[in-house]
């Protein structure tokens, strides 16, 4: 005849292979031997990990990216995007935006022509479109989308197809500007730094392995 006894701690967490039959040591009562898609609470329960989302697709995916966990403050962390030259910070399940700029006008065009007064975008840059109302606001909506080309201080044109839906109608947020801004000039980006060649280990007498001390059985 068997039984099950409940376990309600599982504070130690996934305990590892050499611990499966270790009965003896009072971690064993209180872990578990696989623990997936669940968080271990504070005080040794087990919750279901909650779902996740897409928030963005990274600035350049054609170069490795890493996301860096920082927190300034209690009340305030952050994930740092560190991609090859540069730092995009991400918080409340967005990214970090410069300042929020009025839409007036979004053509229906292979590549939208976006009205924005006295923009100061340059070729490259991204600009992240919220608020636009209709069907070209489900299209736009939500997306960092790179700038094709700069028309004139007030219009440029994004990679976004919008010919086939409704006209733009309205947006809601951001200010108008009334004068170009003084723009900082950016800096110097490196080329990608090729990791370098593993050492050479130079298995010398003495006992010594790569001038460090061995111990051998």
């Amino acid at each position: 005849m068997s039984f099950r006894t409940a376990q309600p701690n599982f504070s130690r967490g996934e305990l590892a292979p050499d611990l499966y039959g270790r009965f003896d040591a009072d971690m064993y009562a209180a872990g578990v031997k696989q623990a997936r898609n669940v968080i271990i609470l504070k005080y040794g329960g087990l919750t279901k990990r909650p779902g996740t989302q897409l928030v963005a697709e990274v600035i350049n995916p054609s170069e490795p990216t890493r996301l860096v966990p920082f927190q300034f403050s209690l009340t305030q962390t952050y994930a740092l995007e560190m991609g090859q030259g540069y730092m995009s910070p991400c918080a409340f399940g967005g990214r970090l935006l410069e300042e929020e700029l009025a839409i007036t006008a979004i053509t229906n065009a292979a590549a939208a022509q976006v009205t924005v007064a006295y923009h100061a975008l340059a070729v490259g840059d991204l600009f992240y479109i919220a608020g636009v109302a209709g069907e070209m606001g489900v299209l736009l909506n939500g997306r960092a989308w790179p700038v094709l080309s700069v028309v004139d201080a007030d219009n440029f044109t994004i990679d976004a197809d919008t010919t086939d839906v409704a006209a733009f109608t309205s947006c809601e947020g951001g200010i108008t500007r009334v004068a170009a801004p003084t723009v900082p000039t950016p800096p110097v980006v490196p080329d990608p730094v090729a990791p370098p060649p593993p050492p050479d280990y130079f298995f010398g007498g003495g006992g010594s392995f790569g001038g460090f001390d061995r111990n051998v059985p």
